[in-house]
């Protein structure tokens, strides 16, 4: 990946389609974030595609408490599911996180990528990455862990 892009992946022992179930519940998300920020959703049901926003309750030792409108934008069915964060109700800041997902063996290979290379504000540039590779690693873990009990 770029020096603005960094990504990690790992065999998940569950079909691509609850994988994919997981990461297109918001609700869910908590279970899977290795960071500690992700708090909660205050958006139902399951996602359907680009262009539907989730609204999420964050943390952040910095920041304190937020909440995060996330964009979909890009969704394909048990394949790939990506979405953009904006602040709640403006503009989205650069930043994408994604899910690709293949089938592998007897479950999927599921690759997560944190990409930054948009982000022009700079007040947000001191922050990035907000993440690491052993933090999306770890979030993989988690995401395993919890489609594979």
């Amino acid at each position: 990946m770029t020096e603005k892009s960094l990504s990690a992946s790992r065999h998940v022992a569950a079909s691509p389609s609850a994988v994919f179930d997981l990461l297109a519940t918001p609700a869910r998300h908590p279970e899977i974030d290795a960071s500690g920020t992700v708090l909660r959703s205050r958006t139902g049901g399951r996602l359907t595609g680009a262009g539907d926003v989730f609204v999420m309750e964050m943390h952040g030792r910095d920041m304190g408490d937020y909440l995060v409108d996330n964009h979909v934008v890009a969704f394909v069915e048990d394949r790939e599911i990506e979405w953009a964060p904006a602040t709640h109700g403006g503009d989205r800041g650069g930043q994408r996180w994604a899910h690709h997902l293949a089938p592998e063996g007897d479950g999927t290979r599921v690759t997560h990528v944190y990409d930054w290379s948009e982000v022009t504000l700079e007040r947000l540039l001191p922050y990035l990455p907000v993440v690491d590779a052993d933090g999306l690693a770890a979030t993989l873990d988690r995401l395993a862990a919890a489609v594979e009990g």
